[in-house]
């Protein structure tokens, strides 16, 4: 019997439902931040939002990256569901290895007959004697019957059989074996997508809290503001819009802060799927996780990802199936030891007996299923030689984007941290302008609207630029392997 072929990938379903949900992270993560100018028309001044959100979250355990991610190894539902799929693969060697096993069979039988049958000796001589008119001389010495089929008869027969050679134990334990091993890596796959997916929620969720400190100081500052332009209108040296207009920046403060904490809770939610339990993410740069040095493009890190190395096991077991319908006409040799019980004496005059067997069997035609099956390997080895060069050159593709992007997220960080220190030096200044007497509240406005956008970007940056080393540790199958290192 053939081992049955084992899938390219272990896990598709778990890995489709990774990018998936790492999708959802990505963009919810870097969603723009609205410009304070889009916003509505000032309310009525309002309390601190969400309370009960902020006592959700206190609520969750605070892990580390490093963390999170050991966790989600080893509890994700995805990552369970890929390793059951690669339990059943390694079920297909044990069923290849028992072309080598002996097999032991015990049968019995009892049997009933209305015609029993017996050899009487006493019988014979006595019609050869009447018909020859010979009186019987010496009865004794007739034997009694022999009963070669009595009316009631017990058979017991125990066999064991011992294969000394069979194609399929010479030439399927190894493709079933690469098989199992091509099974293992695409869990091992499953496993880093739902890991690359909980390392972006993780930093998403940092960064949200980023841009929540950055629109919590720029409710501060409009409060601050607001309450200056409430004593200017009481002293009557401003009128009524200056107040209106801190108002309003306060209120889209609030009202950011209301959209960011949303977020919040949405990533939240799905950094406990992900992970298995209810945790929440350290602040902004304390990760645990070394994430090395950028690879060079002659290293080929691409080649290490479970995807490659897995369809690579998949072209090595469709080689050795292969070469086992190359080699399906050799002959089947077993060893038989055979035990028997007969209730019925017979001639032998024993009920017990056994029978030592050598069994040759070649199979010459058997209706052309072997040369069919050949045709068929065939067309499956070149598949997979096919998919193999899919995966890696979608491996190498997914590599060089990942590096390109870390690139640039880290230039893009450092315009934008420069562009916040900018910001904030403009803001100082323009509020020392100000107490001076030789700025106006829209300047102000206008400096406090850069500064909360230049941090807003600073943050985002910051996260896109965790989030690009994740994607590059992947990219290179070596996110597991970091979570584990000690």
């Amino acid at each position: 019997m053939k081992t049955p072929s084992v899938e390219p990938r272990g896990a598709p379903l778990a890995v489709a439902r990774a990018r998936r949900a790492s999708l959802l992270a990505l963009v919810v993560t870097l969603a723009p931040i609205p410009a304070l100018a889009q916003a509505p028309e000032p309310p009525a001044q309002a309390s601190p939002p969400l309370p009960a959100v902020q006592a959700s979250a206190r609520e969750r355990r605070q892990v580390s990256l490093k963390e999170a991610l050991a966790i989600s190894a080893r509890q994700s539902p995805d990552v369970a569901a890929a390793r059951a799929q690669a339990a059943i693969a390694r079920a297909s060697v044990s069923r290849a290895w028992a072309a080598w096993r002996p097999e032991v069979t015990a049968s019995g039988q009892f049997v009933h007959t209305s015609a029993p049958a017996q050899l009487d000796f006493g019988q014979f001589v006595g019609l050869v004697g009447a018909a020859y008119q010979l009186p019987l001389q010496n009865p004794g010495a007739i034997p009694p019957p022999v009963p070669i089929v009595a009316a009631n008869s017990r058979y017991a027969t125990l066999q064991l059989s011992q294969p000394l050679f069979t194609p399929q134990g010479a030439f399927l334990l190894g493709p079933a074996q690469a098989g199992s091993e091509a099974a293992e890596l695409g869990a091992q796959e499953a496993r880093e997508q739902v890991l690359l997916n909980a390392a972006r929620t993780y930093l998403g969720l940092q960064g949200v809290e980023q841009l929540m400190e950055a629109a919590r100081e720029a409710e501060a500052v409009a409060l601050g503001r607001e309450k200056e332009a409430r004593a200017q209108l009481e002293a009557g040296v401003a009128v009524e819009v200056a107040l209106l207009r801190a108002q309003t920046e306060t209120a889209q403060a609030r009202a950011q802060l209301a959209q960011l904490a949303g977020q919040r809770v949405q990533l939240l939610a799905l950094l406990e799927a992900l992970v298995g339990e209810p945790v929440r993410p350290l602040p902004a740069g304390d990760s645990g996780v070394e994430w090395g040095g950028v690879k060079e493009e002659q290293a080929q890190p691409w080649e290490q990802t479970y995807s490659v190395r897995s369809a690579a096991k998949v072209v090595e077991a469709a080689e050795g199936v292969l070469r086992y319908d190359r080699f399906a006409w050799l002959p089947s040799v077993a060893a038989v030891a055979k035990g028997n019980y007969n209730s019925n004496t017979g001639f032998s005059g024993r009920t017990t007996s056994y029978d030592l067997i050598l069994a040759v069997s070649v199979p010459l035609y058997d209706r052309g299923i072997r040369y069919a099956a050949k045709r068929e390997d065939e067309a499956k080895l070149a598949l997979a030689q096919a998919q193999l060069e899919a995966s890696r050159a979608r491996a190498r593709a997914t590599w060089v984007a990942a590096r390109a992007n870390l690139e640039a997220s880290q230039a893009a960080q450092a315009q934008a941290e420069a562009q916040a220190q900018l910001a904030a030096r403009a803001q100082k200044q323009v509020e020392a302008a100000a107490r001076a007497g030789v700025a106006t509240n829209l300047e102000l406005s206008d400096a406090d609207t850069r500064r909360f956008l230049a941090s807003s970007a600073a943050a985002q940056a910051r996260a896109t630029v965790d989030i690009r080393r994740a994607e590059l540790a992947a990219a290179e199958g070596q996110l597991a392997a970091l979570v584990q290192a000690e």
